[in-house]
């Protein structure tokens, strides 16, 4: 078949040219992959195919026709489509700065085609970079969870928490040099490595879900149970303040200092954490003496120093705090929690595939960063709202906390879905302003499991959440991913649909989560007011390791 013309916006009509009979079947293919692929693609039997409203990017290609016979024999051929862009007059402009379109760059015959070029790039870029998402995802996720596993009892044995702080940020840092290697060497180092090393390095010590929750443990022990959910929430704020900043500016400095001077920049912030953690920060004391002697009972000798991170006894001293049995049915609030908190990041890993969405299809660079500093601002002035009035003026569980939280989410989801589909990127902007609260989840989970255990115990505790956050890694990623690959050329917003579906799942269980934990408190309430303190039921919580004043979940 000969090359086929068409200018962009008309409709292709063209025939397979196949004679013979019988003939059982005529398909189109492109790329090995059988017609139609996407809504405007119409592939009828007698051999005619039909492309709608054509573009250069995504509809210029070779198609092949494929006739087969009744008894297995083919016959192919080919049809290369060109498509013809229709010239347009732009309106004469004087400003200090041409349009893009009148743009020369030197050796560039016609910059729109150059642009075109690019923009095509871009998106191949992007896939596959999502693509490589699918796999080191899972990689960097399993290998966080066994060191999570090992590394919230090895602390509560040693009693130091501040290596669970300061190794992630010497891995960080690690990963900021060798990611400016590769920067270097781009021509040379694959992207796969560049990528997977750099992550294996940061996940190898924990990464992220270690740094918090030793952050969340250390403020644990250091603060009196009534003020727990309230420190939390003033953590978390500090730690996404200096994100806001940087986020703003990213853009702007990324422009001025280039990658690897920005990469440096990073480098010096990650150093005076190193040497903060080192010489100023202490190991905090618990705040209940009795808690204090429990915690001196269960620290072991770790003779060997880090030979004793390989006990495998270890690993089952963090899996234990959940098995255990515990009065008023704490140990199935425990499972529920942590059920809540994997479906949680369910609804929060559309992230990703949020700002990959937000740079190709709004075209956002400097853009961007402020969008992503007035979402981090956003998001603390909610989290602080939350967690000071409801939670700590108003008394509200943690529980009905995250119930707030998601009814809010769940209002913000469309509004992104309709933001890309039709490319209006100021709904990005309504978006984050209803979804204020995104941050208030996390914290009010966190703070909840932590007063359903002992303060021996909140180390593991606050480590076998990390180890769910770096599980979610695994499988959340991988599957926007998939979605994203599979949608992006009909239904585009298909990943806010998938979180839509993820926040329902989990206002279901929050609401369960919420009503149980009421009547544990009941339950609880009940029997201290009927039994001395010396009598059966005390002693029976202290057996099963019930003895933090905090698990009075519904009282701040």
């Amino acid at each position: 078949m000969e090359k086929k013309a068409i200018v962009a916006g008309e409709t292709l009509i063209v025939t397979c040219p196949v004679a013979g009979y019988p003939i059982e079947s005529i398909v189109w293919e492109r790329d090995n992959r059988q017609l139609p692929i996407n809504r405007k693609q119409k592939v009828f039997p007698n051999g005619t195919l039909i492309i709608e409203n054509v573009e250069r990017n995504s509809d210029q290609a070779t198609y092949t026709c494929v006739a087969k016979n009744a008894e297995g024999y083919t016959a192919r051929g080919t049809l290369e489509v060109q498509v013809m862009v229709v010239p347009i007059l732009l309106p004469f402009e004087f400003g200090e700065e041409p349009a893009d379109t009148n743009r020369t760059l030197p050796g560039v015959a016609n910059f729109a085609t150059f642009r075109d070029q690019v923009c095509l790039a871009q998106k191949q870029a992007q896939t596959e970079l999502t693509e490589l998402d699918k796999h080191r995802n899972i990689w960097t996720g399993l290998v966080q969870v066994v060191v999570l596993l090992v590394a919230g009892s090895w602390t509560d044995r040693a009693g130091a928490l501040k290596p669970c702080i300061l190794v992630p940020i010497a891995a960080q840092s690690l990963s900021l040099l060798y990611t400016m290697l590769c920067a270097v060497y781009m021509r040379e180092i694959p992207l796969e490595a560049s990528l997977l090393v750099a992550d294996l390095m940061v996940a190898v010590c924990g990464g992220v879900p270690l740094l918090i929750a030793g952050i969340y443990s250390y403020l644990a022990l250091a603060t009196e149970p009534k003020d727990r959910t309230f420190r939390f929430a003033c953590a978390a704020v500090s730690m996404v303040f200096f994100p806001v900043v940087a986020n703003f500016f990213s853009g702007f400095l990324f422009k001025a200092l280039g990658f690897i001077k920005l990469c440096l920049v990073c480098l010096v912030f990650c150093a005076a954490s190193l040497l903060y953690g080192l010489f100023v920060l202490e190991e905090p004391k618990a705040q209940s003496g009795e808690d204090s002697a429990t915690v001196e009972c269960e620290k072991r000798p770790t003779e060997g120093g880090l030979r004793s991170l390989f006990d495998y006894r270890l690993v089952y001293d963090s899996v234990k705090v959940i098995l255990r049995r515990r009065d008023f049915n704490k140990r199935s609030l425990l499972w529920l929690t942590l059920l809540a908190f994997f479906i949680n990041f369910g609804a929060l890993s559309d992230a990703g595939v949020a700002a990959n969405l937000a740079i190709s299809q709004f075209h956002w660079v400097t853009s961007f960063g402020i969008w992503r500093s007035y979402d981090l601002a956003t998001t603390m002035l909610g989290t602080l709202l939350a967690m000071g009035v409801l939670s700590k003026r108003f008394g509200v569980s943690d529980a009905m906390v995250c119930v707030f939280s998601i009814c809010f989410s769940m209002a913000a989801k469309p509004f992104m879905a309709y933001a890309v589909t039709h490319v209006v990127p100021n709904l990005y902007y309504v978006a984050t302003s209803i979804d204020v609260f995104e941050g208030s989840k996390t914290i009010a989970t966190k703070s909840l499991a932590s007063k359903l255990v002992s303060e021996n115990e909140i180390a593991k505790m606050l480590t076998l959440l990390g180890i769910v956050e770096s599980l979610q890694g695994t499988v959340y990623p991988s599957l926007y991913s998939v979605v994203f690959l599979a949608s992006q050329e009909t239904v585009i917003g298909a990943v806010f649909w998938l979180s839509e579906g993820f926040l329902l799942l989990a206002f279901a269980l929050y609401i369960v989560l919420y009503l149980l934990s009421r009547r544990s408190a009941s339950e609880e309430a009940a029997a201290a007011t009927g039994t001395a303190p010396t009598g059966p039921a005390t002693q029976s919580s202290a057996k099963q390791g019930i003895d933090n004043p905090a698990v009075d979940i519904t009282a701040l």
